[in-house]
């Protein structure tokens, strides 16, 4: 059962909190909130009269109770152990006259009592922890004030592999160790633990807290690097500080339900559906952008399945990489016989390439004949669709030879001023390195739902949800291309899939 961390939008992004009986690492830099988000868990704790301990290798209890002031935490609460420990150079009884780091209390206290203290090593410290178990929860504030104990990294990381078994399984609790954050590694953005890379790697999870300038001002932010066994959301939140703790935002990226339209068209891939919230929305418009890499053919072709499954017409401008022969044989295959479709009115293909051939009934070409103008063939398809609501996907490119941008701005507005209906759904593609600026941000600022997709250098495809009424804004997910209907696989969105199959079944 997930383990609360005293923030209702962190237990949202951890699926429902932390894992219980296991240890998280919360790393940053000096001032990121490490040990306010350390002790807000703990005070989540004893609001449900669970026993806490706070360890703490850095701050005396004076210390801590100065730097919590400004907070609702009460380090005197009788559930609440604060103790602390470090290394200090010292004599032990093996010694003799020479000192070495012995085990000691912040406040000065000696672990043996008189003048001589324990060795700063693993079995001294784990016995002095050994005295306050069982507890519910535990802090350890901060691991880097052990990194004395053991001359190299391998053994500091044994230690510390022994200290999380003893909380966790000794102990019974749900732990949270802090570090501080070192330097990014020179080869990439990959951020490590100070006090030891290996920490990272002992741990069940690692929160990741830090700061940068935005506009000029410096905010705070957190991230879920890893959590093993848990479907956690992969973005990035804000962090600020309120006098119950930290408060992390935003709760919601998109607008409450009664904002939200409730009637979807579904993509046909069930990752795409529950990354939007449900699929395009009826009604609206989707603006579907791509490096040029990452192809957009089989969101197309799996929308216009869904069209002509729901009875409507569909207006396609097909895109120019898509040659005659190739479209043809994905509609006759996936949607449904393309003469048949032209001449019933359930499709209209307007060819602003002017690679068709025009002898069909609803293959307009506007490039060639000045009667097809683009305001004319619309008006026709508007007439010829009667009363049904209509599904337009349409390639911006590919209009360009006929078009100017302003021409595109113009049409577009008259096409919703004149024939825009109720329920009519409309799909915009195009990659924004062929167009102006100006254009592509045009189409940006009128889509309800933007998605784009591109190939990393690694060769792997990814789609983000940048703009949309409902779904996850802001989530990457991967793109897998797979050799049944629908021909496409999405990753699921954070908690809309089990953790078994996050890549979810493909479409419905």
């Amino acid at each position: 059962m997930p383990v609360s961390t005293g923030s209702e939008t962190l237990d949202s992004i951890l699926d429902g909190g932390l894992p219980e009986n296991r240890t998280v690492l919360v790393t940053g830099g000096p001032g990121t909130g490490k040990s306010t988000l350390a002790m807000q868990f703990l005070t989540e704790g004893l609001a449900s009269g669970e026993g806490c301990l706070y360890i703490s290798t850095e701050q005396t209890f004076e210390e801590l109770a100065d730097a919590f002031a400004d907070f609702a935490f009460d380090l005197e609460h009788e559930n609440l152990t604060v103790t602390s420990l470090h290394a200090t150079p010292g004599q032990t009884v093996d010694s003799g006259d020479e000192r070495e780091l012995t085990l000691e209390t912040l406040e000065g206290g000696k672990m043996l009592g008189g003048e001589y203290s324990a060795p700063f090593e693993s079995k001294y410290i784990t016995q002095y922890l050994e005295r306050f178990a069982p507890a519910d929860r535990v802090v350890l504030d901060s691991v880097s004030g052990l990194s004395a104990i053991g001359e190299d990294q391998n053994v500091f990381r044994r230690t510390l592999l022994d200290f999380i078994r003893l909380l966790n399984d000794e102990f019974g609790a749900t732990a949270l160790f802090t570090a501080e954050e070192s330097q990014p590694d020179p080869t990439g953005d990959v951020k490590t633990v100070a006090a030891s890379d290996a920490v990272q790697f002992n741990t069940h999870g690692v929160l990741r807290l830090w700061r940068e300038n935005v506009g000029g001002d410096y905010h705070r932010f957190i991230e879920v690097v890893k959590m093993r066994g848990v479907d956690h959301d992969t973005r990035v939140h804000e962090i600020t500080f309120t006098h119950e703790g930290l408060r992390i935002s935003p709760r919601l990226r998109t607008h409450p339900g009664e904002f939200v339209p409730s009637d979807h068209m579904s993509t046909g891939i069930d990752g795409l559906d529950d990354l939007m919230g449900g699929g395009i929305v009826k009604g609206g418009t989707l603006l579907l952008e791509h490096d040029g890499q990452a192809s957009p053919h089989s969101i197309l072709t799996n929308l216009m399945v869904q069209a002509n499954e729901n009875g409507m017409p569909i207006t396609i401008v097909p895109p120019v990489e898509l040659p005659p022969k190739r479209l043809r044989t994905i509609i006759d295959e996936r949607i449904g016989d393309m003469e048949e479709m032209l001449a019933s009115d359930q499709l209209f293909l307007v060819d602003f390439a002017n690679i068709w051939e025009n002898t069909k009934r609803n293959v307009f070409k506007p490039q060639e004949h000045d009667t097809d103008n683009p305001a004319a063939v619309f008006r026709t398809i508007d007439d010829r669709r009667g009363d049904r609501p209509m599904f337009s996907a349409l390639n911006v490119e590919a209009q360009l030879p006929v078009l100017s941008d302003d021409e595109l701005r113009q049409i577009r507005f008259w096409e919703e001023e004149n024939l825009h209906r109720p329920g009519d759904t409309s799909l915009y593609i195009f990659n924004p390195a062929t167009l102006d600026d100006g254009l592509a941000a045009f189409y940006e600022n009128g889509a309800w739902q933007t998605l784009e997709t591109w190939v990393t250098d690694k060769g792997l495809q990814y789609i983000e949800l940048q703009k949309s009424p409902s779904g996850f804004m802001g989530s990457t997910r991967l793109v897998e291309y797979i050799e049944e209907e629908p021909y496409m696989r999405i990753q699921q969105p954070p908690g809309a899939g089990s953790t078994e199959s996050t890549l979810g079944t493909g479409g419905r």
